[in-house]
């Protein structure tokens, strides 16, 4: 029973770690990282401490300010098309 126990909460931890399932697309139909980053900044009110690109798509480390004023960093995945939210993990 023991084991049971350690190999799902191995298995639950291992699957918060995992990136995001993004569709593909074409280097033409992808937004500019510009682009991205400002409607990250102005749309979505995310400070970016770092931006790169995972598999299918964007990705930015940084924080965002919640309601009381205080600031938690963030993981946030967006498509490479749209700049839509694909995943958010905030700390």
């Amino acid at each position: 029973m023991r084991g049971i126990l350690v190999a799902i909460l191995f298995l639950g931890s291992t699957a918060a770690m995992a990136g995001a399932d993004c569709r593909e697309h074409p280097p033409e139909a992808r937004m500019s990282v510009l682009e991205l980053q400002q409607k990250i900044v102005n749309e979505y009110g995310f400070a970016i401490k770092m931006f790169k690109v995972d598999d299918n798509c964007y990705e930015i480390y940084g924080w965002q300010t919640d309601a009381s004023g205080e600031e938690q960093r963030i993981e946030v995945y967006f498509d490479m098309a749209t700049g839509d939210i694909v995943k958010k993990e905030v700390d």
